[in-house]
């Protein structure tokens, strides 16, 4: 079969790996690639010592990328003539969505009362039920109610709080998170501030949120988060 560009593979020989060029003709034969193995390192395959991986198994729990409807994978992968899957809705109806429309459901409240105010949220798609928001945004939860949860909406958002359905949306691990003024901060990103500088946080075995701009190490005797966003904010999430 044919591959392209940004692919997963297992290959018989070098393994898992990810193809970075082609096809294309060698002197060997057609149907080449260039693959990047686990290492790094770029191999030249023939597509027929190749398979593809497949994104998810059937049983997975998945969630559509721009309408946040939750399927379950039924059946597949197929992969004709791009990878794609039966996903079965809550309905008890079977649909194909292709593995590009699709998204892993990383963690989910198990009932209402996981979730409270000041947890953080990720959200899964753009517009995600017609608000001002985009696939990724991290949002404070302000109230829960019953199955439904109302956020402090993004700094420059249409309106200052959204109004969402709890399944969703997914649930983030505070440990990786930071809130400052009800706006959430990813702590395995870096942010660039008015000046143009990218800084970076972590927070420190005693509780703070502190980083820097010049890429040490951060200790507690760099900035706290809460600093930087009242002197050098807004911050941008690169």
């Amino acid at each position: 079969m044919a591959f392209k560009v940004g692919d997963k593979v297992t290959h018989r020989s070098f393994g898992e790996g990810e193809i970075d060029f082609g096809p294309f003709e060698h002197y060997t034969g057609p149907d080449h690639y260039l693959m990047r193995d686990g290492d790094g390192k770029h191999v030249l395959v023939d597509g027929g010592s190749m398979k593809p991986i497949a994104k998810f198994e059937v049983g997975d729990k998945v969630r559509g990328t721009f309408t946040g409807r939750v399927y379950i994978i039924a059946g597949g992968p197929f992969f004709s003539p791009e990878e794609w899957y039966a996903t079965e809705t809550e309905a008890g109806d079977t649909i194909s969505n292709t593995a590009s429309m699709l998204e892993a459901i990383k963690s989910e409240p198990a009932k209402n009362e996981a979730l409270k105010v000041g947890d953080v949220i990720r959200i899964p798609c753009d517009g995600l039920e017609c608000a001002d928001v985009k696939t990724g945004d991290l949002l404070v939860v302000a109230e829960v109610v019953g199955s439904d949860i109302t956020v402090h909406a993004a700094p420059g958002a249409g309106q200052d709080e959204w109004y969402f359905c709890l399944r969703n949306v997914e649930r983030i691990d505070p440990s990786t998170v930071a809130v400052v003024d009800n706006v959430a901060y990813d702590l395995t990103a870096g942010y660039r501030d008015n000046d143009g500088d990218v800084w970076r946080f972590a927070r420190l075995p005693n509780g703070d949120v502190r980083g820097n701009w010049h890429g040490s190490t951060i200790n507690g005797f760099d900035s706290l988060l809460s600093d930087v966003v009242a002197d050098c904010g807004p911050l941008v999430r690169i």
